[in-house]
Parts: C-alpha cells; sequence; structure tokens
C-alpha cells in the first residue's frame, strides 16, 4: 500500500506539471493576442480580394474639352493576379491585357460637355474581380463671345401677357403665355399686336415654352408633366404628351424636339413619339449653364433665354458649349415699366425676313432686334 500511495503522488505531479505546461503556452498565446485560428498554417489564410484605386481624375473633376484625362490607378494588395483590364468610357471600351501600366490618358476633344461615366473592371482568369467608377465632366474650351445690340422696330405688345413661348411664321407670332388661371395660346399679327386667335389653357395649368412643328402647335407646362398638341390653324386639341421633368421652353431643329427645363441641360425628343433621344448639358468656359428657359433654333445655334436676366446664350447643340452671349440691358425704357412686369423672357426668328424679335413676361413692346459684335 505504502508503495501504491508513492507511485500515485508520483503520477499526479507529473499530471500537475503537464496541465501548467499546457495552461503557461495557452496564457502566452493570449498575451501575444494568438487564437487557435491563428496558429494554423499561413498558408491557409485567405487574402482580399483584388481591387484597384481610381487616383486621378477626382471624383466630379471638371476637364477642359481637348485637354487629356490623366487616369491614375493604385493596385490593393490581393492573392489574385490581374489577367486584364477593361476601361469603358462614354459606352467605348478598351480592354488592357497583362495589365502593368496603371496611368492611362484617354481624349475628351471628341466628347460633348457634360457629366461622364468612367468604369474599370479587373478579370483573373476569365472573371470579373472588380469594378469600380467614377464620374467626370467635360467643361467648355471657349471664352464666349459678347454680343450687343441695336433696336430696328417697336412693335406693340399685350403687357399682360406673360410670354413663355414666342414663334414667328408668315406675319404672325405665335405667343403662349403663364400663370395658373391666365396662361393661353395665342396668334398675333406681328406688326400691329391684333390678336388673331387665342385658346384659354385649364385654370390649374401654368402653360410654358411652344414651338411650330409642321402643321402643329407644341405646348409645354410647368410642373404638371404634360404638353399640349395643338393644329396650328384651329387650335384644335391633338394630343397629350408627357415627360418627367419640369416644361420651360421648346424650340426644334426639324430633326428633333429640343426642350428646357429650367437646369443646364438641353432634352432632344422624338418629334412623332415625343420620347426622349438624348440630353445636352450646356457648359461655358466657367462652367455649367443653368436657368435655361424660352428656346429658338437659328442658323443651326439654339439661342436661349437665361432666366432672371437679360442674356440670351447661343449654343452649339453639337458640343453643349456656349459660343456667345447677347446682352440685352437697358431694351426696355423706365418710362414703359409698370408694377406687372416681369423679366426678359421671348425669342423669336423671321427665317425669310432675317429678323429677330425679342421680348418679355408682361412687356408693352415687342422688338426687331440687330445684334452686333463689341
Amino acid at each position: 500500500m505504502v508503495l501504491n500511495k508513492t507511485l500515485l503522488f508520483i503520477a499526479f505531479g507529473v499530471y500537475t506539471m503537464l496541465f501548467q505546461i499546457s495552461c503557461n503556452n495557452q496564457s502566452l498565446n493570449h498575451k501575444q493576442g494568438k487564437s487557435r485560428e491563428d496558429t494554423k498554417p499561413a498558408n491557409s489564410t485567405k487574402k482580399s480580394s483584388q481591387v484597384l484605386e481610381i487616383i486621378t481624375p477626382e471624383p466630379n473633376q471638371i476637364i477642359k474639352s481637348g485637354d487629356q484625362i490623366h487616369v491614375l490607378l493604385e493596385e490593393k494588395e490581393s492573392s489574385l493576379k490581374i489577367d486584364s483590364v477593361k476601361l469603358t468610357f462614354e459606352g467605348q471600351s478598351k480592354t488592357y491585357i497583362d495589365f502593368k501600366d496603371y496611368e492611362i490618358l484617354l481624349e475628351s476633344r471628341n466628347h460633348t460637355t457634360g457629366t461622364k461615366r468612367l468604369v474599370i473592371e479587373t478579370y483573373s482568369e476569365g472573371k470579373r474581380t472588380s469594378r469600380i467608377s467614377r464620374n467626370i465632366i467635360i467643361g467648355s474650351d471657349i471664352v464666349p463671345q459678347n454680343y450687343s445690340y441695336k433696336v430696328v422696330h417697336v412693335y406693340p405688345h399685350d403687357q399682360n401677357a406673360y410670354t413663355q413661348g414666342l414663334v414667328y411664321e408668315k406675319g404672325f407670332i405665335y405667343e403662349g403665355t403663364g400663370q395658373r388661371g391666365s396662361s393661353s395660346l395665342r396668334k398675333i399679327q406681328a406688326e400691329s399686336g391684333e390678336l388673331q386667335a387665342s385658346l384659354n389653357l385649364p385654370p390649374d395649368i401654368f402653360g410654358e415654352g411652344i414651338c411650330i412643328y409642321g402643321d402643329k402647335i407644341i405646348q409645354l407646362t410647368w410642373t404638371s408633366g404634360v404638353g399640349f398638341v395643338y393644329d396650328k390653324n384651329s387650335f384644335k386639341f391633338l394630343n397629350k404628351i408627357n415627360y418627367a421633368t419640369q416644361g420651360w421652353g421648346i424650340t426644334t431643329d426639324s430633326k428633333s424636339l429640343i426642350m428646357s427645363d429650367g437646369s443646364n441641360s438641353l432634352i432632344f425628343l422624338d418629334p412623332n413619339s415625343y420620347t426622349e433621344k438624348s440630353r445636352l448639358e450646356v457648359f461655358d468656359d466657367k462652367g455649367a449653364v443653368h436657368n435655361l428657359n424660352e428656346l429658338e433654333f437659328i442658323n443651326e445655334i439654339v439661342y436661349a433665354n437665361i432666366y432672371t436676366t437679360d442674356k440670351i446664350a447661343m449654343i452649339d447643340p453639337n458640343s453643349g458649349k456656349v459660343l456667345s452671349y447677347i446682352h440685352l440691358d437697358g431694351l426696355l425704357k423706365e418710362e414703359d415699366r409698370h408694377p406687372g412686369l416681369d423679366v426678359l423672357n421671348g425669342i423669336a426668328w423671321d427665317a425669310e425676313g432675317e429678323r429677330l424679335f425679342v421680348t418679355g413676361k408682361n412687356w408693352p413692346k415687342l422688338f426687331e432686334i440687330k445684334i452686333f459684335l463689341n
């Protein structure tokens, strides 16, 4: 029995010593911030997926038209090897195989002004491993010319007409007016100001710009999301059109209807279905040109009233760049002003006689002007 007790005591001591060693090892591992998962072989550790970061251009950076777009990419740590990188800019894609050069130069001169989307995708073993994108802005490289004016003739205009749209055809002015409860479509003898025909819009409708397309007149409304199509000769209602923005001004280049919504965008509509075909953001050399209002298409140029100003922008419809500004300060004399007077708005063009007409909201006069460079 003494021997058995002695052996039992020795066995217990050995067990205690082994247990303490095990505890000490676990304690050491915890002190060093390790866990059982951390002690697994290094080759079983997972690394993050392949990612590229766009360093330049910065988000919404304005690149002047004609300048190169410098795309600088940075690779993040990954266990995946990049086989190829696909770059897509404005619908045009290019794939780089065995991609090593993280600097790419893109051309801007062939693009219209406005916001553009740059998309970078990486591929490994035929599978896409990452996708990143960035918006950049193409600005205008043209410093607009400045035009002044000379008044050629002055004609009467109804000072109660809140002018929103103005069109000239064959001796007549067609006019769309605004304000809820007094919005209308009118046909006026240009030189006498005599009203030939009129149509009142529903009292809850705020009328906006108008244009003539063939034998039809299209009239926009401000916030109702609808426009009206009439027979040009009888003013008979023909159709409604719908749009998901505000209606401000409208004109035509004979291929499309061109619409403004108070932003810096020109919206091109199919003249038969009235669905949107494309958009063009308007810029001058200083940035986006907002508050585009009443529109007129004259000799391949879009003329646009800039709301709340005495300026008309002359816009290249192919590029979105403002080519010139017409400054009409002082057009309406002090003696012609009255309490209900509002801002300059209304441009009409007599293509046969090459005459330019302008007026304003509740102005008592319609002006025929000639413009010239300062």
